[in-house]
């Protein structure tokens, strides 16, 4: 597994591919609304698919980023989201 789960930490390593979309779905399921901790010090890549539950579950936890010394495109689609401009309530 690419993702491990730690309390409300979720740790993503190397390349994160589809086949982890419901295991993640299901500890964002699990955690909200607590506080949630992302660490994507050591990840290379996501599936669009886990970008777009992390984003469609924004408007249920509080969460922080940790990223690694290289910005990844992955990480200024989550930065840059606006849970405002999300209307799916």
């Amino acid at each position: 597994m690419a993702i491990t789960y730690e309390k409300n930490t979720a740790t993503f390593a190397s390349v994160i591919y589809e086949d982890e979309v419901v295991s993640f779905r299901d500890f964002l399921q699990g955690s909200a609304p607590d506080e949630l901790k992302f660490d994507f010090s050591e990840c290379e890549d996501v599936h669009l698919a886990v970008i777009q539950l992390i984003m469609a579950y924004k408007k249920n936890y509080a969460v922080s980023y940790e990223f690694g010394d290289s910005k990844k495109l992955f990480q200024q689609v989550l930065e840059g989201f606006d849970t405002s401009e999300n209307h799916c309530n």
